[in-house]
């Protein structure tokens, strides 16, 4: 169900869902409890766990960009002209957080959600059906498409140089302990990645209470250094401040840019993690702890520039007195920046499950960790990939500096791809003004392809490198969905829709044998490939005969209304909808058993056999696709995983028909 920019329609995911339930069950705002009275309410404890839970995996990437983000700025700035140059950078940090992150993001592009999904995929979801064609896929959900593969191109750089960069603390101790910043490196970054299974929300609940440290110490930092040099750069809000600075140097401006946008590197992750907590968990996480941390450590750093002669080599890590503090400082921020790899690698998790509900990837195993929450998902294989990917970039680059230029390249992109998508969002879906959803993206692109041309500088550098992955990945789910499409056609060309199957079935000669046929079929209206194959090849038919139909639901568990229809239909047949949770896997004989005994059928479910079918990819000369497409989709289709093992059956009672296909 499509969700509206008003914010009026429901969220139903199970964040919101959380929430929800605890409110319910709070007393009216009207009624003191007496046994809440003095505490927390459940709504408010619910509430600040999610906020919690979000701090630890959706706001590392965004929250550990102190560390860099001031340092490579102020790279550019002009020593003669130190006070405008550190008032003009302070300031372009402030429009930048303020403008990209707190209103395009959480304003605008953060109620695009699909059921409380977030991400580019979507906005994808919520204009297929509106923009629905048969023979070929539209422009934009092409270019949706890539720019979810440009955010998991980011996400490969993403845990690389974070863990490079606070393991290179290290050097701090000594310059003979620099050896093991590789070794070291790959060791936290398999550690990372093997805790993936127990799920982003225990994992946020481990991580979460040390990213509100990592913030709260962030603002009294930026407080502290504000108290000791004045509120002089407190000026800087004045976006004129940026502005003159660009003006001033614009030689330059670019490179600048490339600095600045450093600050906001991990929003697109933000948005695609929306899903595991909820656009309200993560809207209270920014509001109230992420940004005010941020922008205080900002107008710290710069206050301390501002204070000095010369800017210090390390801003951040200067904010503090040297000593026993700058050692705290550096083993928090160390953990800080493992914690933010977390963002990407959950955002791609997401990014992944509604790849293969969108049919641009193959049907992969997804493990959902969470009893509460829907979103909250675990992806074995892409997790072992990503884990690879990471190592062999670690080994390749050595250095977090090695890296820097890589970094920033795909999301910037992707920032982009997102502004349009949320463009055809407004006009497709919510039919949305279309001169002022121009204007909007007019805006939007102003700062995003701003940013991008900025990165298009670090190209050769090394910014091509998360972009040949993106463009490797893009490939692999255009081939994947270009092939599905194909097959769909050609089996429906097939197949006859079942209405006619049964007015056709007296004058077919069969014979009739005892007993009841399971055909699970992803759409019941049509006659099973399997189901034609026993009357033409074999010449026989069970007496009864169901066609099965599976929903999944965004509840953990379904345990009421769990048949959506029962359908007697002519000759024995009967077509049946079920709709199953998140976390399920449904017994097949048990729901058999339900429909027998509460629902009053007659079926017969002693003698069952359960047919199956799957497809099998024969590579002809046809001009469908070009032949090495053909030959990678092939190898696709033999690993995509079977849709039988999302339920439980009597493996002696199933049978699976394989249907060739020719591309």
């Amino acid at each position: 169900m499509a969700n509206h920019e008003d914010g009026t329609a429901s969220e139903s995911n199970g964040a919101i869902e959380a929430e929800q339930a605890a409110e319910l069950s709070s007393p009216p705002d009207n009624v003191i409890s007496s046994s809440t009275e003095g505490g927390s309410s459940p709504v408010d404890t619910v509430r600040a766990g999610l906020t919690l839970a979000a701090l630890g995996v959706v706001f590392g990437d965004i929250g550990t960009s102190p560390l860099y983000a001031m340092n490579a700025t102020l790279a550019f700035a002009d020593p003669n002209g130190l006070n405008k140059s550190v008032l003009g950078i302070v300031s372009l940090f402030f429009w930048t957080l303020m403008l990209v992150v707190t209103v395009k993001y959480l304003l605008f592009i953060m109620k695009a959600d699909n059921e409380g999904e977030g991400g580019d995929f979507a906005m994808h979801a919520l204009l297929e059906e509106k923009m629905k064609s048969s023979r070929r896929t539209p422009f934009i959900f092409l270019l949706i498409a890539f720019g979810a593969a440009l955010l998991v191109g980011d996400g490969v750089i993403t845990p690389s140089i974070s863990v490079l960069s606070a393991i290179e603390g290290l050097e701090v101790a000594g310059p003979d302990m620099g050896h093991l910043v590789v070794p070291l490196s790959l060791a936290i970054l398999i550690v990372l990645f093997a805790i993936q299974r127990f799920g982003t929300g225990g994992i946020g609940k481990a991580f979460g209470p040390v990213m509100l440290v990592w913030f709260a110490v962030l603002g009294a930092l930026g407080a502290y250094q504000l108290f000791q040099h004045g509120p002089e750069v407190l000026m800087a809000v004045n976006p004129l401040y940026g502005l003159e600075f660009l003006w001033h140097e614009r030689a330059q401006a670019l490179m600048v840019l490339g600095g600045v946008v450093l600050c906001v590197t991990g929003v697109e992750a933000l948005y695609a993690d929306m899903g595991h907590f909820g656009r309200k968990a993560i809207q209270r996480g920014w509001l109230f702890v992420a940004m005010p941390g941020l922008l205080l450590n900002y107008f710290g750093q710069g206050a301390l520039a501002l204070a000095s002669p010369k800017p210090p080599e390390n801003l951040f890590f200067s904010l503090v007195p040297q000593g026993w503090m700058t050692w705290a400082l550096v083993v928090l921020a160390t953990v800080a920046t493992v914690i933010a790899s977390q963002a990407v690698i959950s955002g791609v998790f997401t990014l992944t499950r509604q790849a293969i509900q969108l049919r641009y990837c193959p049907n992969l195993s997804v493990v959902h960790t969470s009893n509460e929450v829907e979103g909250q998902i675990y992806v074995p294989i892409v997790n072992i990939l990503l884990c690879v990917l990471c190592v062999a970039t670690v080994v390749m680059f050595k250095t977090s500096e090695s890296l820097a230029a890589a970094y920033g390249m795909a999301v910037t992109a992707a920032m982009g791809v997102t502004s349009l998508a949320y463009f055809y969002v407004r006009i497709k879906v919510w039919k949305k003004g279309f001169a002022l959803s121009l204007v909007l993206l007019a805006l939007f692109w102003v700062i995003d392809l701003s940013f991008l041309a900025s990165n298009v500088l670090k190209f050769f550098s090394g910014a091509y490198y998360p972009l040949l992955i993106a463009g490797g990945l893009f490939v692999l789910m255009l081939t994947w969905r270009v092939g599905r499409r194909l097959i769909h056609n050609s089996i429906f060309e097939y197949l006859d829709p079942l209405d006619k199957f049964l007015q056709e079935l007296p004058e077919k000669p069969h014979t009739p044998l005892k007993g009841t046929a399971i055909f699970l079929t992803a759409d019941n209206h049509y006659a099973p490939v399997a189901l034609r194959d026993q009357i033409e090849f074999y010449g026989v038919l069970r007496e009864q005969n169901i066609l099965l139909t599976a929903l999944p639901d965004v509840k953990p568990v379904v345990r009421h209304g769990r048949i959506v229809e029962m359908e007697k239909l002519e000759h024995g047949f009967y077509r049946i909808t079920f709709r199953y949770g998140y976390r399920e896997r449904p017994d097949l004989m048990e729901l058999l058993r339900y429909v027998r005994d509460e629902v009053g059928s007659k079926i017969d479910i002693d003698d069952v056999l359960f047919h199956f079918n799957r497809e099998r990819v024969f590579i002809t000369r046809a001009r469908t696709l070009w032949l090495p497409l053909k030959m990678l989709f092939s190898f696709l289709a033999r690993n995509s995983r079977a849709t039988q093992e999302r339920f439980v059956y009597p493996p002696r009672r199933a049978v699976e028909t394989v249907h060739p296909v020719f591309l």
